[in-house]
């Protein structure tokens, strides 16, 4: 079995699975930027420390926990806007209401989905980048892309983070809304704790996530397989 992170793994080996490969997720960013992005901070005229989230607006990705501690964040009195990109646009539109009812409608900016080929451009972007999943185990593919960015990441303490995020490289928080809230506002008061930890996302990636540790685990995959395709030929031949 080829799993993608640590907690699939783990099902395999209580289904039975012989062997279990770990062929973990890598980094989506393209260095060369997939054509020209828009300038967030200009184009909504906005100020204040960026936070940003990137995904699918599913319940399982905690939006709503990510929209209850920002604006309890803004009411304790924390300079921010919220930037969401991806996105149907009937969550969309069930979202902005949640922020307009949370009182924090003019502080959340939906932009909808954007080509993945742009990520990098969006990620440099944000001050705080945003993971609030609140359910299931596997990792979230945009880890590995938050942490090659460079830029702090605040993310709820379960399994489904923890696996690869750890308190040297993220802010890991309760997944309810006072935590994420106070969570949120260490990063934005703090300078020093972004950078510390936005370089040590990218050192991560770099040692245990990158594109090359990826194909060496494929290649070294392929050829046991092939081995093991070549022992099965040699015994039939043997049997025949």
């Amino acid at each position: 079995v080829v799993a993608v992170c640590d907690a699939l793994g783990e099902v395999a080996a209580a289904h039975g699975a012989r062997e279990i490969v770990l062929l973990y997720d890598v980094p989506l960013l393209d260095e060369r930027g997939g054509g020209p992005v828009e300038d967030i901070r200009a184009d909504l005229g906005l100020s204040a420390p960026l936070v940003m989230y990137v995904g699918n607006l599913q319940p399982y990705q905690g939006i709503d926990l990510l929209l209850e501690g920002f604006a309890l964040a803004r009411r304790r009195g924390e300079e921010a806007d919220l930037v969401v990109i991806g996105g149907e646009e009937g969550d969309i539109e069930k979202y902005a209401q949640k922020a307009r009812d949370l009182g924090a409608g003019e502080r959340v900016h939906f932009l909808g989905r954007r080509p993945v080929e742009q990520l990098s451009a969006y990620l440099a972007q944000a001050d705080v980048l945003v993971s609030p999943r609140v359910k299931g185990n596997n990792t979230p593919m945009k880890i590995y892309s938050y942490l090659d960015s460079g830029r702090p990441i605040l993310a709820t303490g379960l399994w489904t983070h923890t696996q690869v995020l750890t308190p040297d490289v993220a802010i890991l928080t309760e997944p309810e809304p006072t935590a994420y809230a106070e969570g949120l506002s260490r990063l934005l008061q703090d300078a020093g704790l972004r950078a510390r930890l936005g370089q040590a996302g990218r050192a991560l990636v770099r040692e245990k996530y990158s594109l090359s540790l990826f194909r060496a685990t494929v290649d070294g995959l392929l050829e046991r397989l092939g081995e093991r395709t070549g022992e099965r030929a040699e015994l039939l031949r043997s049997e025949s």
